[in-house]
């Protein structure tokens, strides 16, 4: 999950001057949870720049079609052809990665190149939920975490230390670079003493190989069955009485 936040309007609205017709499109993943490209924000947007003078075609992903996937988000801009060849400007509501899938989509499958300006920030690999969520992966391309029980070092200690404690670290467990967060290394030696793994915290973890971050990176992978998949998701919704 991408979290991200809203940029503030005074910068989406800079962003937009000169610029009369925008289309405003969402994100029905990461956007939605975190309220910054949902149906609801689009259409909050679009009274927003409707109030500023601009003529506003709004476009929001359904939940669960991902803005950077594009066999989904493909789909439903096709159907604003139109209004996208003939608008000034495309605001996205979504992390960066969709921001340029759908410019790639708008350039290289519709043929329409406009300006598209971001309004949101991206904050990184983020979980939890439905309401608390926290940064719990790098990406790095080099995991650790079945060495460390399951808990990343370079996430949740500041230092980054793939090897720990640091001499820092405070009689009651906590961090000292932040005193309200707990050590990570402390949470990792009590973690593998309870899975009973103890001897890992002795085992030397080599230093990181920053290479496989090297950006950008790319993936070949088959692609998927999208019928066949919807089909599973649709069991799964009927099974939970929804």
């Amino acid at each position: 999950m991408m979290g991200q936040e809203k940029k503030p309007i005074e910068e989406v609205l800079d962003s937009l001057d000169g610029k009369k017709k925008i289309a405003v499109i969402g994100c029905g993943g990461c956007s939605t949870v975190f309220h910054t490209g949902g149906i609801e924000e689009v259409n909050e947007m679009a009274e927003i720049l409707t109030k500023q003078g601009k003529k506003v075609t709004p476009i929001g992903l359904p939940f669960a079609v991902f803005a950077c996937y594009k066999p989904f988000s493909s789909m439903f801009v096709e159907k604003f052809k139109k209004d996208l060849k003939e608008c000034d400007a495309v605001l996205m509501m979504s992390c960066g990665d969709g921001l340029q899938t759908i410019r790639e989509i708008l350039d290289e499958e519709l043929g329409v190149e406009k300006p598209i300006y971001p309004a949101t920030n991206a904050l990184g690999v983020s979980g939890g939920g439905p309401a608390k969520f926290i940064e719990k992966c790098q990406a790095c391309g080099d995991c650790v975490v079945g060495k460390t029980a399951g808990i990343c070092p370079l996430t949740e200690c500041p230092k980054g230390l793939l090897n720990g404690p640091c001499g820092g670290t405070r009689q009651d467990g906590k961090c000292e670079v932040d005193p309200e967060k707990d050590c990570a290394w402390n949470l990792i030696y009590n973690r593998l003493k309870n899975i009973g793994e103890l001897d890992k915290i002795n085992n030397f973890v080599e230093s990181h190989d920053w290479s496989k971050v090297t950006r950008p990176r790319v993936f070949e992978r088959e692609p998927l069955d999208i019928h066949k998949h919807l089909g599973r998701t649709k069991e799964v919704i009927e099974s939970l009485g929804i």
